[in-house]
């Protein structure tokens, strides 16, 4: 036996595959991300029909993340990785470090990137929900509660928002490569695998029951259904 082959013998001494990730939010993250990219490509070649159908889709997973950050796995529960100022910053103070522990979850910064994102992105589509298009044939479902001059601003605002919804995703991307780079810490896998390399003993994820998730897609349905004929019952 190398060297070499010593050196990843005893690294991986004591280590165990790890369960960090529930499949609903691997499923929520990356539908999330391709939601993201076709409104993206729909709003910059007009397609604006399906720029509606998408955003539909992103808000049912932003209620179904939402109210599974309340009742769902516990590395999904917002109660278990949002965290004070003072823990923030402990843990940026530590950025520059290669050695730090691996957070079983979203660490404390990766908290704020989540939130902010979400926030962005609930924003963004509410903008959209009563933006007024210019000749008025694709405008959002609950442009009607607005005049035609407040549905073109909140348009206008939607684009703006969007744009800064781009950097801050632009901003989390250049964290997950300095964290692949830096720290060799590999965030991606795990949220394809939803496992990742941890000592034996770590604490390991809770998994929600199943029939949580269809009772919150049901309602979230509920809700986008609503939203898309304007409330009109």
């Amino acid at each position: 036996m190398t060297s070499t082959e010593s050196r990843m013998d005893a690294a991986l001494a004591g280590t165990a595959e790890l369960r960090v990730w529930d499949l609903p939010v691997r499923i929520m993250h990356w539908s999330l991300v391709i939601g993201i990219g076709i409104c993206w490509w729909t709003g910059l070649h007009n397609e604006l029909e399906y720029h509606l159908y998408s955003g539909y889709a992103i808000l049912w997973i932003v209620l179904m993340r939402l109210y599974w950050g309340l009742v769902g796995s516990s590395t999904a529960r917002f109660v278990n990785f949002v965290r004070g100022p003072k823990a923030i910053l402990d843990y940026a103070s530590t950025l520059h470090r290669r050695d730090t522990p691996h957070t079983h979850g979203h660490n404390a910064l990766g908290a704020i990137s989540i939130v902010l994102m979400m926030g962005l992105v609930l924003a963004v589509v509410i903008l959209g929900l009563f933006a007024v298009d210019v000749d008025g044939l694709h405008s959002g479902p609950l442009s009607g509660y607005v005049t035609f001059k407040q549905g073109r601003h909140l348009a206008h605002l939607h684009y703006y928002w969007f744009t800064i919804l781009l950097w801050v995703i632009a901003l989390h991307l250049a964290a997950v490569i300095f964290y692949f780079i830096y720290k060799r810490k590999n965030l991606i896998g795990p949220m394809i695998s939803g496992k990742r390399r941890g000592d034996v003993g770590d604490t390991e994820m809770k998994i929600a029951p199943l029939w949580r998730l269809a009772i919150g897609a049901v309602v979230a349905t509920a809700i986008v259904w609503a939203v898309s004929i304007g409330f009109y019952f």
